[in-house]
């Protein structure tokens, strides 16, 4: 092991904190063999166990399900470590797991203006006197009678205060956007989870919603848009591709498949370390083409770039039946930051003059896209 790491929840480490730190919380990493971290902060990690000298990659919760034995978690498990060795570090983990535990965040009570509990809620409440709020027009036992009469009865009102009270502490303790608030997947959800007759469900946890339900969801969709690929082979599809670049400054080229029946969109490919030269831009856009249906393709619509252009020209080569088609946005764009640019003034000082307003938007523009890609969440 390193000699300064630092543990997070699910076992990944990083070169800050000690190693006795990192030995105490999670002890199983010393019967295996670090070889390499998988991506960068937390993620996965390679590793070759100390018993049956395979390799295998994951983090500490896939590393004590291959040595405790446990089967039907996703990985094998470990056929070399003798049951002494499994009941030594499975008490290990036992007092880990404890100390893990204690050190994890505690939810901290705030004063309430309502009972101790209500229903199944359980509530820590800070009593507080009436006399001790100065607010203009407040008056906590005015409230109180409200909520513990019997319209606030009739309706629940006190649940009701609380369940709010922990849905917006979602939002702030997690940053979400207020916006989620509107999407009617979340409303959904939680009329859903109202009308219920479920008893004692509990929400989705982090590993759910990162395989099975992903898998899920994402067969849901392909499900969804077979109606609009059905229309591909009778109307045609045009391939859209474009570059962008993320927040985080990698360089993307999206795809989309578009004709009468709707947009639809293919792939997003990171750029980032490759030579982007035609033949790499036309290689991308063959493989689209591919996976769309050669038959299915009508056009190709990129920008205007020089690259660009060499790509469709070769991409036209290898798919006679296929046309390129330079995006007419952009070149209405070119055209527009030639007339308004500023080194034409002398012979095209008219037009210039009228058109000099689309220069300085222009400039605002670059200036607001820019702050939004800076303070992005």
């Amino acid at each position: 092991m390193n000699s300064s790491s630092s543990v997070h929840a699910d076992g990944d480490t990083n070169e800050n904190d000690n190693e006795k730190e990192s030995s105490s919380c999670w002890p199983l990493w010393k019967y295996v063999e670090k070889q390499s971290k998988i991506g960068k902060g937390g993620g996965n990690t390679k590793f070759k166990c100390m018993y049956c000298k395979n390799v295998y990659t994951g983090s500490y919760s896939r590393l004590r399900n291959h040595l405790l034995k446990n089967s039907g978690m996703g990985i094998t498990i470990c056929h070399k470590a003798t049951v002494a060795n499994v009941l030594e570090m499975s008490k290990m983990e036992e007092q880990a797991s404890s100390k893990r535990d204690a050190v994890k965040i505690k939810d901290i009570p705030l004063p309430r203006s309502v009972c101790d509990s209500v229903g199944s809620f359980s509530v820590t409440m800070t009593e507080v006197e009436p006399s001790s709020f100065k607010l203009e027009g407040y008056d906590p036992l005015k409230k109180r009678k409200i909520v513990d009469g019997p319209l606030g009865k009739a309706f629940n009102a006190q649940a009701r205060e609380i369940l709010d009270g922990e849905i917006a502490r979602m939002f702030y303790s997690a940053g979400l956007p207020f916006n989620l608030a509107k999407n009617p997947h979340f409303i959904k959800s939680y009329s859903l989870a109202a009308n219920s007759n479920v008893a004692g469900y509990n929400p989705p946890g982090y590993n759910a919603l990162r395989t099975k339900l992903l898998k899920n969801e994402r067969s849901h969709l392909q499900t969804l848009l077979e109606a609009t690929k059905s229309t591909w082979k009778s109307k045609g599809v045009t391939i859209v591709c474009d570059g962008w670049t993320d927040p985080q400054r990698r360089p993307l080229i999206n795809f989309m498949a578009i004709n009468e029946g709707g947009p639809m969109f293919i792939r997003a490919v990171n750029c980032q370390g490759e030579y982007k030269d035609k033949f790499f831009i036309a290689t991308l856009i063959k493989d689209v083409i591919t996976e769309v249906g050669v038959p299915n393709v009508v056009q190709v619509i990129t920008d205007n770039a020089p690259v660009c252009k060499a790509a469709g020209m070769l991409v036209e080569q290898a798919y006679p039946s296929v046309f390129w088609t330079p995006c007419v946005v952009h070149t209405l764009n070119l055209a527009l930051k030639n007339i308004c640019a500023a080194k034409n003034t002398e012979s095209n000082e008219i037009t210039y003059a009228e058109c000099r307003w689309i220069s300085e938007i222009a400039v605002s523009a670059v200036m607001i896209r820019n702050f939004i890609m800076n303070h992005s969440v």
